[in-house]
């Protein structure tokens, strides 16, 4: 029975446009080898990788999860299996983040396999070889922890769990086993670190991994994995070169006519990608409005903005569709990716913005008990969105208090992190009758040691690998 469920899938996966998580086709091999031929081929098998990077899965689930969204009547069930924490191993929206990221993996390591036998005869092509080489270990490595936050637990300074397996070889039919969570960390960093000896800081497309994007990652995994002074100094590598967007340059961000802090983004141009049609399609029903939890919690906690009037930072106008929302009636429709009439709901996805090296700066100042430099950077990014107040922390836990809670979670909203920010720092979900509870079923309390917040092995990947382990719980 095992063999035909193996059979089955593979059968599947010859008909539909993703493949096995980590296998490769012997003759997809050999074809590559043959089409590949030159540093001109590498740079279009480069460009092509970016392509298959997902924007939206992360932004989808992270919002759909947690307490930053609400169903409203035009709901027609798109997202609820997630928002009510219905998942299971069979749920599309998690086979989609699984096989998504290992065919980012698979295909950076085809290109890696044949990348030192493809001559370059000039220097430049050199240059290209080592560029591309890093960006391949870089979208790994990205693509590794990305897995890894999502199907794995948080680390704990000693995690012997199970995390996902490491891939770092183009595997045909292999069955490749979970590695631990401190294994999945050494094997992410390690790329990080080889990736930024290969690249030249005078390389800046943000198109393309660069050294301040692969800087930025190695401070997002620092934070996570509990190394406060790499998370530090590598988000100051990013705050020293790409500044910080203005109150009057925010809003430009959203809309794409702006590079404006923009350390890392996934051009999105027509077809695929649309992340605004998370929250609302193009005929305009509503899919999800922004919480009330989001609405009173962050904004006028953090703020004292009344709801009966939009604030004036900066940020709002970018988060909320101002012309459908009404703050008077309490109705919120997200509206950060509103793309353009020709292509509603469509913008390039940032990866990576100065404005979360400064958060994760402050937060890793404050977790090394630096309480006056974390409050220097709050005051920093705050003033960039209009105010002028000073910040200041008499203790720890107000600190981490007003930086993720507050800001993180008003600065980064809809951009996949509140999902991973709650599950880290141990969160439960808590909504009210006017975010889902009652309405919804189910809707109503996730406890922070829920098996929930960890999302199942997908059953497929189960079914064609015996040495796959399931998550507890599903």
């Amino acid at each position: 029975m095992k063999n035909i469920f193996k059979f089955l899938f593979f059968v599947g996966i010859l008909f539909t446009s993703c493949e096995d998580a980590y296998n490769v086709d012997p003759d997809d091999e050999i074809l590559e080898s043959n089409a590949i031929t030159s540093v001109a081929d590498l740079e279009k098998a480069a460009i092509a990788l970016y392509g298959t990077v997902s924007g939206s899965n992360l932004i989808n689930y992270s919002s759909r999860f947690t307490d930053d969204l609400r169903l409203p009547a035009d709901n027609r069930g798109q997202g609820v299996q997630v928002h009510t924490w219905g998942i299971t191993a069979g749920d599309t929206t998690v086979e989609s983040l699984w096989f998504n990221l290992y065919n980012v993996i698979s295909r950076a390591n085809r290109i890696l396999a044949i990348l030192d036998d493809i001559p370059a005869v000039t220097v430049d092509e050199q240059v290209s070889k080592a560029r591309i080489k890093a960006e391949c270990l870089g979208l790994r490595a990205m693509s590794h922890f990305d897995l890894l936050r999502a199907f794995g637990l948080s680390y704990d300074g000693n995690s012997t769990e199970l995390g996902i397996p490491n891939i770092n070889y183009v595997v045909v039919f292999e069955q490749p086993s979970r590695n631990t969570v401190s294994e999945n960390y050494s094997f992410i960093n390690n790329d990080i670190t080889t990736a930024l000896s290969l690249l030249d800081a005078s390389y800046t497309d943000n198109t393309r991994l660069t050294v301040n994007a692969l800087n930025a990652l190695k401070a997002r995994v620092a934070l996570y994995q509990g190394e406060y002074a790499t998370a530090i100094s590598s988000a100051t590598e990013v705050i020293n070169n790409v500044p910080l967007a203005t109150a009057t340059e925010y809003a430009d961000i959203w809309t794409d006519s702006s590079e404006s802090e923009v350390v890392f983004k996934l051009k999105r141009t027509t077809g695929d990608g649309a992340v605004g049609t998370i929250f609302q399609d193009t005929s305009g029903d509503i899919f999800f409005y922004m919480s009330n939890n989001l609405t009173t919690a962050a904004i006028n906690y953090a703020y004292g903005a009344s709801t009966a009037v939009p604030p004036t930072d900066p940020r709002f106008g970018a988060l909320l569709d101002l012309e459908n929302s009404s703050f008077a009636s309490g109705v919120f429709v997200v509206g950060k990716y509103l793309g353009t009439t020709a292509n509603f709901g469509l913008n390039d996805v940032k990866v990576f913005r100065t404005s979360e090296m400064y958060l994760i700066r402050a937060e890793a100042y404050a977790r090394t008990s630096q309480l006056d430099m974390a409050g220097t950077d709050m005051t920093t990014l705050r003033s960039n969105r209009g105010y002028t107040s000073i910040t200041t922390y008499s203790t720890q836990a107000a600190a981490l208090t007003d930086i993720i809670e507050n800001e993180r979670r008003v600065e980064l909203a809809f951009e996949g992190h509140r999902y991973f920010d709650m599950k880290r720092r141990g969160l439960a979900i808590s909504r009210t009758a006017t975010d889902d509870c009652g309405s919804a079923s189910g809707a109503c309390e996730l406890a922070s040691d829920d098996y929930r917040w960890v999302m199942p092995i997908p059953q497929t990947e189960i079914f064609a690998n015996d040495n796959m382990e399931p998550n507890p719980g599903y």
